[in-house]
C-alpha cells in the first residue's frame, strides 16, 4: 500500500517549517554577520529540499509533468547553497558560482526532456532523471572534497569537530541513513538504487531538522572562523572537479547497483 503522497506532504511541511523557525530565531539572536549569512545559506538548502518534497507531493497528486520538473530544478539548486554555506563558514572561496553552469544545463535538460515518474511505497520513483541525479551527486561529492580541504587546514580540534557536525547537520545524516536503507533494500526489498534513492534521501532529510540547534550552539561556543579571506587556486579547482568526476565514474562502473548511472543510461 502506498503512502507516498502523505509522506511527501508531511516531510515537506516539517522541513519548511523548521527552516523558517530556525532562520528567524537564530538570525535574531546572532550578532555576527557571517553567522547570519551562514544560517541563511543553510536554511536555503532546507528550503530547496522542502520545496522539492512539496512538489513531489503535487506531482503525485496531479500527475503533472511540469510540476515534477520544477521540483527537480529546485532540488539541484540546493547543492549550490551547500557550497555557499561552506564558503561562508570557512571564509574561503571554493568557486561555488561555477556550480550554476551545470545546474543550468541540468535544468534545461530536465525542462526539454520527457521525464517519467511513478509512485512507490513512501516515496517517488525518478524513472528518467539519471542525468539530474548524476550531476547532483557530482556537486555533492565536490562539496565534500571542499569541506575536507577546510577540515585539513583547521588546527583547532573544537573547530574540526564543528565542521564534522556541520556536514552531518546540513546533509550527511540523512544521506548515510538513506544509503543504508537503499543498499539493504536493494538486496532484500528489490529497491532500485538509481530510480528510488533520490526521493528516499529527500524523505529522510526531515531528520536533519533536529540537528540544527546543535550546529548553531557549536558555532557560537566552539568554532573559530578564519579571519583572513582565502580562495582555492584554479589548479586546485580543476583537481577537485576531476577527483569528483572520477569518484562518480568509479561508483557508476564498479558498484553493480549503480549500473544505471553509466554513460549508456545517462545519455541514452
Amino acid at each position: 500500500m502506498c503512502y507516498s503522497k502523505e509522506v511527501q506532504l508531511i516531510t515537506s511541511l516539517i522541513i519548511l517549517l523548521s527552516a523558517g523557525i530556525y532562520y528567524f530565531y537564530y538570525s535574531k539572536n546572532s550578532k555576527e554577520l557571517w553567522r547570519k549569512s551562514f544560517l541563511k545559506m543553510s536554511m536555503l538548502v532546507f528550503l530547496c529540499i522542502g520545496l522539492h518534497q512539496f512538489f513531489e507531493f503535487l506531482s503525485l497528486l496531479t500527475n503533472n509533468n511540469l510540476i515534477y520538473k520544477i521540483g527537480l530544478i529546485i532540488s539541484i539548486c540546493g547543492v549550490y547553497f551547500l557550497l555557499r554555506s561552506l564558503e561562508v563558514l570557512s571564509n574561503k572561496n571554493y568557486y561555488s558560482g561555477i556550480a550554476i553552469i551545470p545546474i543550468t544545463l541540468v535544468s534545461l535538460q530536465v525542462l526539454f526532456s520527457n521525464m517519467v515518474f511513478s509512485e512507490a511505497s513512501f516515496y517517488l520513483k525518478h524513472n528518467s532523471a539519471f542525468f539530474w541525479a548524476a550531476m547532483w551527486l557530482f556537486l555533492f561529492i565536490y562539496w565534500h572534497i571542499c569541506a575536507f580541504k577546510t577540515y585539513s587546514e583547521t588546527k583547532n580540534d573544537a573547530s574540526k569537530k564543528t565542521l564534522l557536525i556541520y556536514l552531518l547537520s546540513v546533509a550527511d545524516l540523512s544521506f548515510i541513513l538513506s544509503a543504508v536503507y537503499v543498499i539493504t533494500g536493494y538486496f532484500i526489498f528489490s529497491v532500485n538504487v538509481c530510480t528510488d534513492s533520490p526521493s528516499i534521501w529527500c524523505t529522510f532529510y526531515v531528520i536533519q531538522s533536529v540537528l540544527i540547534p546543535l550546529l548553531m550552539m557549536r558555532l557560537s561556543h566552539h568554532f573559530k572562523r578564519p579571519i583572513k579571506f582565502r580562495r582555492i587556486s584554479l589548479k586546485q579547482l580543476i583537481i577537485f572537479f576531476s577527483v569528483s568526476f572520477l569518484i562518480l565514474l568509479l561508483m557508476a562502473l564498479t558498484l553493480p547497483f549503480f549500473n544505471c548511472l553509466t554513460w549508456k543510461f545517462i545519455f541514452p
